[in-house]
């Protein structure tokens, strides 16, 4: 992780140094967790201040601060202009420093998983960091690289958008060695006006790279050619069809810890970057057999009174439960998809709730019951006698009251709808211990 004296920090952030120039290992930017030894970095944003809880980060073992202006604490303080310009500059820094070669992920959907089975895969043979949990945004990213050990072979970076310009300014902190695009869909949609601005937005990942790099690219995706033409860099290319570099029939004879075709996807991706860092057969093969699915991401967790009950729960958008409907499907009837809200969708909204339902008809999926406010229109579009809840209580009682009913159940949602609640519910009840 990073580490260098305030002097450096000073002189690389262009800041004031009150006190000693003592050395720090390590940033954080919260004052509740362990900081013994780091820099506090104390960040502001609409709704919170960190120079408020510098004492505490102090108390909690930081060596010294970093804010916008002085601060009453006996500690060394870094004074700037703007923290969270600050620690990007420190991040930057940090990240030539060391070794790692950086591969930078991106996508509507895969993101994480992609992440961790490449971090898996790396790791067999060699040193290598990846994002911690969802840390993919501007503040995420710098924090993710300042925790970059120095003797790190590799480094795998998970990179976000909530808004047009954010993947610009991630790529602008760091060398990337293979730049990735999972997929695009029109999730968030809500927040950048149209699918065409999210295809150029994920785009950006692979605006930087020579022709040293590599570029792992979506050969199935309508939008591949564009891609494909906007870089000088090596593509590697991954996906069902034969044509790809990486197709899921090479990948096909590997156990995968996780269920989907999606997930065939993801490993041929995650190969493809394997490929691309000169990683063996045997190593590609090993990371990927024993890589452990995050919580909440088609997670099985096993039979509950009879039946067996997916928390899928993590977040969702059109495709991600399109796909998580296809794993529904490969179970014998009678089979039950919860789904709340996908958010984000604007405009756009009613119409792809709509779709949802009609695929779950489609797919004949048994069941569907929905929670939220536009989730109501998947339930009208699969079937008018589905079931629709304004809240998690009453939608856990009537699952409970008919869970004989229900077959195997998958649970599927936004962030926003914290439907891991409800998984939380059913596997304490009763009736479904």
């Amino acid at each position: 992780m990073i580490c260098m004296n305030l002097h450096q920090a000073t002189s690389i952030t262009g800041g004031t140094l009150i006190g000693k120039p003592i050395q720090f290992r390590g940033v954080s930017t919260d004052s509740r967790s362990d900081c013994t030894g780091k820099l506090f970095i104390a960040l502001k944003g609409e709704n919170f201040n960190g120079e408020d809880y510098c004492q505490q980060a102090i108390d909690n073992g930081a060596v010294a601060i970093l804010v916008t202006c002085s601060q009453d604490v006996n500690s060394p303080q870094l004074i700037v202009e703007d923290s969270l310009k600050a620690l990007s500059i420190l991040a930057k820094n940090w990240a030539k420093q060391c070794q790692a070669k950086i591969i930078a992920i991106t996508g509507s959907n895969g993101k994480t998983t992609v992440k961790n089975m490449i971090h898996s895969i790396l790791s067999v043979s060699n040193q290598c960091y990846a994002t911690q949990g969802n840390l993919n945004n501007e503040i995420g990213v710098p924090l993710t690289l300042c925790a970059i050990k120095a003797d790190d072979d590799f480094a795998v970076v998970e990179m976000g958008a909530a808004k047009l310009g954010d993947i610009s300014w991630l790529v602008s902190l760091v060398d990337i060695h293979t730049a990735v695009i999972t997929n695009v869909s029109p999730a968030h949609i809500g927040r950048f006006g149209s699918f065409e601005n999210i295809v150029s937005e994920k785009g950006q990942i692979i605006s930087t790279l020579g022709k040293n790099d590599c570029a792992v690219l979506p050969i199935d995706d309508e939008h591949f050619a564009i891609w494909n033409n906007n870089t000088i860099s090596n593509v590697i290319s991954f996906g069902e069809s034969e044509d790809a570099d990486v197709s899921i029939d090479s990948i096909k004879y590997i156990n995968l810890p996780i269920a989907g075709k999606h997930n065939q996807i993801n490993a041929a991706c995650a190969s493809a970057i394997a490929h691309s860092c000169e990683i063996s057969a045997t190593d590609i093969q090993k990371g990927l057999e024993n890589f452990s699915p995050a919580s909440g991401r088609l997670e099985n967790l096993g039979k509950h009174n009879g039946n067996t009950l997916i928390n899928d729960s993590y977040n969702a958008n059109p495709q991600s439960v399109h796909a998580a409907i296809d794993v529904l499907a490969g179970y014998e009837s009678p089979t039950t998809l919860v789904l709340g809200d996908m958010a984000e969708l604007g405009e756009e909204s009613v119409k792809l709730h709509s779709v949802i339902g009609n695929y779950a008809k489609e797919k004949n999926i048994s069941h569907l019951l929905t929670i939220g406010n536009d989730s109501r229109y998947a339930s009208s579009a699969h079937n008018c006698e589905d079931k629709h809840f304004d809240s998690i209580n009453s939608l856990s009682a009537y699952m409970q009251k008919n869970w004989d009913s229900l077959g195997t159940i998958l649970v599927k949602g936004s962030r926003s709808m914290k439907l891991e609640n409800l998984i939380e519910k059913l596997i304490s009840s009763e009736k479904a211990a």
